[in-house]
């Protein structure tokens, strides 16, 4: 009994399983730099949730919390957090997983979502029990406020880019950006 090697295969090489089918692998470059921030701006606003939203310091006790603590009036900022990062989860989910089907348009939400966010934030400087000059908000939760509003005007940006058709009052909005 003698060994023989096997032998090579014939015809072209073997592409990998998903090279060149929909869903497939996965190329960065794809991606709109407008997209890379509004999902940039998700990933931020959901790191700094764990940071300092609220400081205080009374009678020379001082401390902070997050955006996850809901107690006093905290949870419109916790609300406003979770809608904004939801928001970039949607467009996230369209851009590397298209075989999921959303509620609707990824941009659409992503564009209600952080304006929502925005205006929740606006809300959230007022919306809280009496801080009496102890309890004072944050440098997460003022970072966290401009990016809701600054992810709310680079998705509009990509989305009018990608003609994408917004609800309501968005479709009147003059073209922003390129």
């Amino acid at each position: 009994m003698s060994y023989q090697s096997p032998q090579p295969p014939s015809g072209p090489p073997a592409q990998p399983p998903n090279a060149g089918r929909p869903g497939g692998s996965f190329d960065p470059s794809t991606v709109n730099g407008l997209d890379w921030a509004v999902l940039g701006i998700g990933f931020i606003v959901f790191i700094f949730s764990f940071f300092d939203y609220y400081t205080w310091d009374f009678m020379g006790v001082s401390g902070s919390r997050g955006a996850w603590h809901w107690d006093g009036g905290l949870f419109v900022a916790w609300f406003a957090m979770a809608v904004t990062v939801l928001a970039a989860a949607a467009l996230a989910v369209s851009l590397f997983v298209p075989t999921v089907s959303l509620p609707a348009d990824a941009r659409v939400l992503s564009v209600v979502g952080f304006t929502v966010g925005f205006v929740l934030y606006l809300i959230a400087i007022f919306a809280h029990d009496d801080f009496g000059g102890v309890i004072h908000h944050g440098f997460s939760f003022w970072l966290s406020l401009i990016l809701a509003g600054v992810g709310a005007v680079v998705a509009l940006m990509r989305a009018q880019q990608t003609g994408t058709a917004l609800p309501g009052p968005y479709n009147n909005i003059p073209r922003i950006g390129k």
